[in-house]
């Protein structure tokens, strides 16, 4: 028989790959080369440690890539991604408001609410429009 119709008879019912399987691969070789550098400045018991975490994350990875527990293993990349599409999203506001020079972004101690304020250097009274407290704010450079 041909080892492709095999590879698929074998995993016909399995889970297979997903975006959480391609993350910890990808963080066991990212591991992996870290390990590398370890060993250049000879930290040999750092180096034992970070080889035995990347071997149980290939374990783990082929573990959940051929698990035949379907809905278990979607359920946990559907957890997955909403925790990575929540850190996307808050480094994707992040760099927004850091590419913003024309703006600085202050909290209300209040209320919590973050203002956008105009970036006019020195100490300045605002008004939260949100519960309108008055508090002040230093912009510096």
């Amino acid at each position: 028989m041909n080892f492709r119709y095999k590879l698929m008879q074998f995993m016909s019912g399995r889970y297979g790959m997903d975006e959480m399987n391609y993350t910890i691969i990808f963080t066991a070789i990212a591991l992996s080369i870290a390990n590398i550098f370890l060993r250049i400045f000879r930290l040999y018991y750092i180096c034992y440690i970070f080889q035995v975490i990347v071997y149980a994350l290939i374990f783990y990875a082929f573990l959940r890539a051929l698990s035949r527990n379907i809905e278990t293993r979607r359920k946990e990349n559907t957890w997955f991604k909403a925790k990575a599409n929540r850190i996307r999203k808050k480094r994707e506001i992040y760099n927004q408001r850091k590419a913003d020079i024309f703006h600085v972004y202050k909290k209300c101690p209040a209320c919590k609410a973050v203002l956008r304020l105009p970036h006019r250097i020195g100490v300045h009274k605002t008004v939260c429009p949100r519960c309108s407290k008055e508090f002040t704010v230093k912009v510096k450079k």
